[in-house]
């Protein structure tokens, strides 16, 4: 129990620092920090965590083995990929983060086996845990000269620093949040308090304004509320939930200086105190009619069957008031249906980070990098291009020039391993899936306590949002869908082992052994970015002699990233050193071939000659779009 507790706490840091992300850009972040410290602690307590439940069932059953074998596989494809990648550092990175999720699904399967009733335990400790993540977006945006910073988005990101990973992170509380409002069924104090905490969710999710989070929230919902008892007492928990947030999402969506982007914090003080006091009452009112329902349902008047015959005559109401508009407006249905088609298929150039877009069914370009993802696959189907390398492969695929637009991910999980690891990634990447559901099945027919639907949900929205956005990069997500998974898998096989069935001796050791091999891993190309950084900010302060130094040890600790180059380039430039600059860029070139930036440095280095137009025209190979190298060549035509 404690160390669970405090993993969850290491959770709730990860998630605040950024959520872990690291965009593998060779800058030194505090994503990218939490990240490694995060491989720091896993690392360790995955294998004692495995050492302490040697003796259990779950850590050996079937569902353990194919689940931790495609996610631990997928791991090692993806470092072994570095051999024919793109750009072995986004590899190494991606390498990283996928055994960063495999020590969680350990972790979650030993823990998950050694704890009693773990599947509600473990939901209501990540509830508990979302909530300083949850409060603290809503404090930036309610006391913003507290709690934010200038220059914010409208759309609600603070502390995890992407939307819809913030919006994830909201909705993987709801399933502590349901089981709390039906643990007892007498108490009315456990369900008014679940209605507050649903509003407070609800407004930070729809202040992100994730349509992904939303359809995240629907599985949640479905899973938990079909599958647990007590479903009534959850319903009225999210409805008194949905009516206590109308007020304060109502103003936060149509306020100006809360839609805006780009305030100072000090703009947004007087509509952050709206906000807040809106929230204050929305608690109130949520309680209250949570006390009200319940005390509905506990009259005499009001039965199941009753219930059931009002929602049904409210839902034939609502399909004949619909397809009479639709009778008497044929135009405008048609032309709606028309104008939501066009949302689905068309090119926006790039939706609008405004309240509108919770209405819209624009792709938001997602089709045009599906597309590119697919063309990769088919162009490299068994192996990929290496693992994270859909930065290189979006530049060389893309139909659409703007440079706005450039992404680091396809915005879709499947596509995003078969893109970077090919078919063998997506069979590794199956049997996770496969292990998950498998163990979901077989808890099913063994008639094991429903509870298992609450970490079953938190799996499934994150694989909901996976396939529609880039949440397989966020730690903070990855992590906890995992060890969630874990959970499902250990309440699957819930005991002690058959005797003669415990883990072997060598198991366990081979775990103690790799952990520091992790960790390892993940703290060299860490070190690397750290020695970038440093350059960096020499270049800043007019050091040249710093920043090549910098840049060597970078190098030396990541041989297989390329920015260390491009620091030596940019410190030879300012010391007034072109052919220091031309032999660094050519070692970026030689480093990462396939990586237009290195090409841009050499073109540049070598300027207005035959070797710069040369640069130029592997830059229109590698991203026939660029409109630098256009112009260049262009220019000597």
């Amino acid at each position: 129990m404690v160390a669970g507790a405090l993993l969850l706490a290491a959770w709730a840091v990860l998630a605040v620092l950024s959520g872990g992300i690291d965009l593998g850009d060779g800058l030194a972040t505090r994503g990218a920090t939490a990240a490694m410290l995060a491989t720091l602690v896993a690392a360790p307590v995955a294998a004692w965590a495995l050492m302490q439940a040697r003796d259990r069932a779950a850590p050996r059953s079937g569902p353990a083995l194919l689940a931790i074998g495609g996610l631990g596989g997928l791991a090692l494809w993806a470092g072994i990929s570095i051999i024919w990648s793109l750009a072995g550092d986004l590899s190494w990175s991606e390498a990283n983060r996928i055994a960063l999720t495999t020590l969680a699904l350990v972790i979650g399967i030993a823990l998950a086996s050694l704890v009693p009733r773990a599947p509600e335990r473990f939901a209501a400790g990540l509830a508990i845990a979302v909530a300083p993540v949850v409060l603290w977006a809503l404090l930036a945006r309610c006391l913003p000269t507290v709690f934010g910073s200038d220059f914010e988005p409208s759309r609600l990101q603070a502390p995890v620093g992407y939307w819809n990973a913030l919006a994830l992170v909201a909705v993987i509380a709801v399933p502590g949040i349901l089981w709390w409002a039906s643990r007892r069924h007498d108490d009315v104090r456990d369900l008014m308090g679940a209605a507050m905490a649903m509003t407070v969710v609800l407004t930070a999710l729809l202040l992100t304004y994730s349509r992904s989070g939303l359809l995240a929230l629907v599985a949640v919902l479905v899973i938990v509320i079909g599958l647990m008892p007590r479903r009534m007492r959850q319903a009225t928990a999210v409805l008194a939930g949905v009516i206590g947030a109308i007020l304060p999402i109502w103003y936060g969506l149509t306020t100006d200086d809360l839609t805006d982007d780009a305030l100072i914090a000090a703009d947004r003080s007087d509509a952050g105190l709206g906000l807040l006091w809106r929230i204050a009452v929305g608690l109130v009112l949520a309680a209250a009619v949570a006390w009200g329902i319940r005390r509905l349902l506990r009259s005499a008047r009001f039965t199941r069957r009753r219930a059931g015959l009002a929602a049904g005559l409210a839902g034939l109401v609502i399909v004949a008031a619909a397809g009479a508009y639709a009778l008497a407006q044929p135009r405008e249905v048609g032309a709606w249906i028309s104008a939501r088609t066009a949302e689905i298929t068309g090119t926006s150039g790039g939706l609008a980070n405004t309240p509108g877009r919770l209405g819209s069914l624009d792709t938001n370009q997602r089709l045009d990098w599906w597309g590119e993802a697919t063309r990769s696959v088919r162009d490299n189907a068994l192996v990929g291009e290496g693992a994270g390398t859909f930065p290189l492969v979006h530049l060389r695929e893309r139909l659409n020039g703007q440079d706005l637009l450039n992404v680091r991910q396809p915005h879709n999980l499947v596509l995003e391993i078969g893109s970077g690891l090919g078919i063998v990634g997506l069979a590794l990447l199956a049997c996770l899936l496969a292990g998950v559901a498998w163990a979901a099945v077989r808890a099913v027919q063994d008639r094991a306590p429903p509870t298992i639907a609450l970490p079953l949900a938190v799996f499934g929205a994150f694989l909901m949002q996976s396939l529609l956005d880039w949440s397989w990069t966020v730690p903070a997500l990855t992590t906890a869908a995992m060890a969630a998974g874990g959970v499902v898998i250990a309440s699957a096989a819930p005991g002690p082992a058959a005797p003669g069935r415990t883990l072997p001796r060598p198991v366990v050791a081979g775990a103690w052994a790799l952990a520091p091999i992790i960790v390892l891993s993940a703290i060299v190309p860490w070190w690397s970015q750290e020695k970038v950084a440093q350059g960096n900010q020499a270049i800043a302060a007019g050091q040249p002699a710093v920043a090549q130094e910098r840049a060597v040890e970078a190098s030396d600790l990541n041989p297989l990233a390329v920015q260390p180059w491009l620091l030596q380039a940019r410190a030879a430039a300012l010391a007034g050193d072109p052919v220091g600059m031309r032999v660094a860029a050519q070692r970026a070139t030689q480093v990462q071939p396939q990586n237009p930036a290195a090409w841009v440095l050499l073109a540049t280095a070598y300027g207005d000659t035959p070797a710069g137009l040369a640069a130029w025209r592997e830059v229109l190979v590698l991203s026939p779009l660029d409109a630098r190298a256009r112009l260049a060549i262009e220019a000597t035509d």
